[in-house]
């Protein structure tokens, strides 16, 4: 089968039928496959190739479509087998009975190059391949540049076939052919060259001048430029035949004695940095970076390599405009030029490719056209010698990864090399040695440096709260910032602060950013966009749906949980997105999303995933939530207590089990944003079961890691939650938590209120043991207040309604209810009847000697043994609870108990100095917490106790 692209696309069957292969859309898929033989091309260049910058929501869809056509077409005959199959994230166009005019051509011309062939005949025949414009008739930039590329390869086997026709003598057919082709190609210096050469040979002087006029004409006409120095010398010649006069004769290379030989011809000094960003601010150590990196080692001298800097960062993040800006400070340094291209590694044209570069660079370099080699390796090889011994600056943009650059890297020092990529770029930092330098957002001085620079500080003092609300709304990434300080800019009758108000809403902040954008390249939908075509579906997919999920801090776990791949995969994806920048790794297996790269992905996911595939990995995300948070809540409040009624998990949903407290409080410690996120979205989407059972689950770390206002947060929305549900057991639950965060924030009439209301409603539930646990928070409420008498009542109560056996058993609440009526003892002044009761609930059986509940049963006994006169039995007590306090966290109050009952001790024992530094540290705790918390201090002044002075500021505490 024979796929033909020089000319309009044609496909020949084997019996050489021409095979009708669809429509316009479809045919530029196939041409696109073609162009790329024996290479994977991926769904998203595909779609970039055929719908350029606005393709539909179904685009990836209706790839796969048109693949599955194509493939009927053309496998459907007999002896015909498609040569499309699907490659990884791809297809790949390859087969053993495929025949491409492109490789065809290809080929002859490579023969043409071997010794001893006949070159004319094998470039005629290559030649004779194209019918016309490559690709002729298909639309698209891709396809243009596809296009574009492949003309260059044709115009330089012209040049080089004339130059074989030339050499063998053939002058006056190739003046009929090039005149001709100079019309058609009229600033093609090779071939007007050639036709100059060819007309002085034959003696058509006059012609040959008149050729050489309308080209340098139009040259200067239509790009400005002059003609090139071999050209000029033809014409010099031309001039010289004209009038009589005979040429100079070349010199030869022998130079009298004496004489001072000519200087050698100047080579060109290439200037090709674009435009400086006159509004340019901040990267002052970004700059200096490159100076140290690139600069210096130029200056000092000396052999040392090619110095390489690679500019990596989030679309639209400043990488270009830096790499610019540095080029131009720096260009002095580079006096022998500066080389510049675009790589266009993410654009939807699709990446240069590197030999057509290096045939650009060598041209500003002054190596003609048809010297510049046909194969990639000896033209970087003609490359690197050009620039040895020069020193130029080259700058790569938008490079997509190391292969496209290493081939336009120079070999030998002199030289700098600036790359910009969305890509890390690792190879070459590895293998290379390149330095990486990445861009962050802006800081907030440099954005409102930018308002400064553009709109006055006058106008963005007249309004800077909404200066600063503006720069958040555009999450400082700089284009963001760019595109709402040029808007500003064009309406000098228009405010920060209406603008910010605009931006302030999510779902039209991209819409009011790209409003005003003057192309694809400054459209933050572009430019995001063009990463994100590059990922592979598995990859797309976790990227729209993890931005849906309500999770902020992502990680291989939470992907695993949103996305339903395995653990290993999502930390691949993970890697990939940070790799493209479209996530941003904070810490090691940790990333987080950009707010607007964010933005994007929702609207990204809302457009490509159906309903359910959404809700499913939202019940997944909620489910994960619920059975891991229960998971690590399990050892933090040990011994048991029985957990809120979660529904069975989904299926295939993977929890980790904690072996021990600290694991658990790490886990919450990494997931503690994201939790906090999920109870908001859950209560904003009126999933209301998960917005209070959530809360619920995860109070006890954040008591113990003393966040009481994101508890008292969370605890709002948890009664706002369970009162939407009209249940009035889950509005109890959450009201009772709720005052347990106040009791522990120092609010104790607060905690009063949501107690009563909590009693009310579990009555109304029903539901004796719930009732248990408010009712010991009561005892706890009547306890800090001084109400002994009614708080031991409140205990006794709890004690009596609470399960200590079965399903149901609530065996932490009973075991802190007996605890807390061993304190309430000792603060009645019963202190025999708490070291009792003390010293019964230690038994090792009873298992609370090692934790928190045994720290409090060891302070009263160190408080029981001091009143009874026993100071070494109350000194072993103390010290005993201070140790264990001190390796579980979360507990500060035990621990300052502790260390004051030390005091105490160690005074009565004559030992001030001990009691010092006890009573110091007492006090560093206790300054820390609710005054409700030091009620042992006054039990132990009431004993005997004289707090020492200290060092401190104050040596007391505030009035209880």
């Amino acid at each position: 089968m024979e796929f033909r692209i020089l000319g309009a696309l044609e496909v020949r069957a084997p019996d050489s039928t021409v095979l009708a292969v669809g429509g316009r859309r479809q045919q530029a898929l196939l041409a696109f496959l073609v162009a790329h033989p024996d290479r994977i091309v991926s769904v998203p260049r595909l779609v970039d190739a055929i719908w350029d910058d606005s393709p539909p929501a179904t685009a990836d869809r209706q790839v796969r479509n048109m693949v599955g056509l194509l493939r009927r077409i053309l496998g459907g005959g007999p002896g015909r087998v498609s040569p499309i199959r699907t490659d990884g994230p791809g297809y790949l166009f390859a087969g053993p009975e495929v025949r491409v005019d492109v490789q065809q051509f290809t080929a002859l011309v490579d023969a043409a190059a071997q010794p001893g062939a006949d070159r004319v005949a094998r470039l005629r025949e290559a030649l004779a391949l194209w019918r016309g414009p490559a690709l002729d008739g298909l639309p698209g930039r891709a396809l243009s540049a596809v296009a574009a590329g492949l003309e260059e390869r044709r115009m330089v086997v012209l040049e080089r076939l004339y130059e074989a026709e030339l050499t063998a003598g053939r002058d006056e057919l190739a003046i009929t052919e090039l005149t001709e082709l100079v019309v058609a190609f009229p600033l093609r210096d090779g071939l007007v060259r050639h036709l100059l050469t060819a007309l002085a040979r034959c003696g058509r002087h006059v012609e040959g001048l008149a050729a050489y006029r309308r080209y340098a004409d139009r040259l200067a006409e239509e790009l400005g430029l002059d003609p090139s120095p071999r050209l000029r010398a033809l014409q010099g010649e031309l001039l010289g035949a004209a009038s009589g006069r005979r040429p100079a004769a070349r010199p030869t290379r022998a130079v009298p004695a004496g004489a001072v030989p000519a200087p050698p011809r100047p080579y060109p000094r290439p200037a090709q940095l674009p435009w400086d960003l006159p509004s340019f601010i901040g990267r002052a150590a970004q700059l200096q970076a490159m100076d140290r990196h690139l600069a210096a080692p130029v200056l000092a001298g000396g052999p040392h390599p090619t110095s390489v800097v690679v500019i990596t960062g989030i679309p639209g993040g400043g990488k270009s405009t830096l790499a610019v800006r540095w080029s131009h400070r720096a260009r002095e340094h580079f006096p022998d030029g500066q080389l510049f291209a675009d790589l266009h590694g993410w654009s939807s044209a699709g990446p240069q490719d590197p030999h057509a570069v290096l045939g650009a660079f060598l041209r500003a370099l002054g190596v003609p056209a048809e010297d510049v080699p046909g194969r990639l390796d000896e033209a970087a090889a003609l490359y690197r010698t050009t620039l040895a011994g020069r020193r130029v600056l080259i700058v790569l943009d938008n490079a997509l990864d190391a292969e496209q650059v290493r081939p336009l890297l120079p070999g030998t020092g002199g030289c700098a090399v600036v790359v910009t990529s969305r890509d890390r770029l690792t190879g070459l930092v590895v293998r290379e040695g390149a330095e990486r330098i990445e861009l962050v957002d802006f800081s907030p001085a440099e954005g409102r440096a930018l308002l400064h620079r553009v709109l006055g500080a006058e106008r963005v003092a007249a309004h800077g709260p909404a200066a600063t609300r503006l720069l958040d709304a555009c999450g400082h990434l700089p284009l963001a910032v760019g595109l709402a300080v040029a808007r500003l800019r064009d309406r000098p009758h228009h405010d920060l602060t209406g603008l910010a108000a605009e931006l302030a809403a999510e779902g039209t902040r991209l819409d009011v950013l790209d409003a005003d954008g003057d192309g694809p390249s400054v459209r933050l939908r572009t430019v995001f966009a063009l990463s994100y075509r590059a990922l592979d579906e598995p990859a797309g997919r976790l990227f729209r749906l993890l931005a849906l999920s309500p999770a902020v801090d992502l990680s291989a776990p939470v992907a695993e949980a949103v996305g339903g791949q395995d653990a290993a995969e999502c930390a691949r994806i993970l890697r990939r997105l940070a790799n493209s920048h479209l996530l941003t790794e904070h810490a090691a297996g940790r990333y987080r999303f950009h707010d607007l790269v964010r933005l994007f992905a929702t609207e990204r996911g809302a457009d490509q995933e159906s309903e359910p595939a959404r809700d499913r990995a939202r019940d997944r995300w909620y489910a994960w939530c619920l059975h891991q948070s229960a998971a690590a809540t399990a050892p933090l409040l040990a011994p048991r207590r029985p957990r809120v009624p979660l529904p069975p998990p989904p299926e295939g949903l993977r929890t980790t089990a904690f072996g021990s407290a600290e694991e658990a409080l790490r886990w919450y410690d990494g997931q503690r944003a994201n939790l906090v996120a999920t109870v908001g979205h859950a209560f904003e989407h009126r999933n209301d079961e998960v917005a209070w059972k959530l809360p619920a689950l995860v109070w006890p770390y954040l008591h113990r890691s003393g966040r009481h206002a994101e508890r008292l947060a969370l605890g709002r929305t948890a009664v706002a939650a369970a009162r939407r549900l009209d249940d009035p057991l889950a509005t109890g639950r959450s009201l009772n938590d709720q005052g347990h965060a106040w009791s522990a924030a120092g609010d104790l009439p607060r905690a009063r209120r949501h107690y009563e209301q909590a009693l009310d409603q579990v009555r109304t539930a029903g539901a004796p043991a719930v009732e248990g646990q408010v009712l010991a928070n009561l005892g706890a409420f009547r306890f800090f207040s001084g109400d002994y008498a009614e708080a031991a009542d409140h205990f006794e109560d709890a004690l009596r309604l609470l399960p200590a056996e079965g399903p149901d058993a609530d065996e932490w609440t009973v075991r802190l209810c007996e605890v807390s009526l061993a304190a309430v003892h000792a603060f009645l002044g019963r202190f025999e009847a708490a070291r009792a009761r003390a010293e019964r609930l230690l038994a090792p059986e009873l298992g609370l000697h090692e934790g928190i509940l045994g720290c409090s049963l060891r302070n009263v006994l160190g408080i029981a043994h001091y009143a009874a006169g026993r100071p070494d039995e109350a000194l072993r007590h103390f010290a005993r609870s201070l140790s264990v306090s001190r390796r579980i966290t979360g507990f500060p109050d035990q621990q300052a108990n502790s260390l004051a009952g030390l005091a105490a001790i160690q005074q009565a024992l004559g030992r001030p100095a001990a009691a010092r530094r006890s009573w110091t540290a007492a006090l560093d705790l206790y300054r820390q917490l609710p005054a409700h918390y030091r009620a042992p201090v006054t039990l132990l002044t009431s004993l005997g106790f004289t707090p020492p002075d200290t060092d401190t500021p104050a040596t007391t505490l505030p009035p209880r």
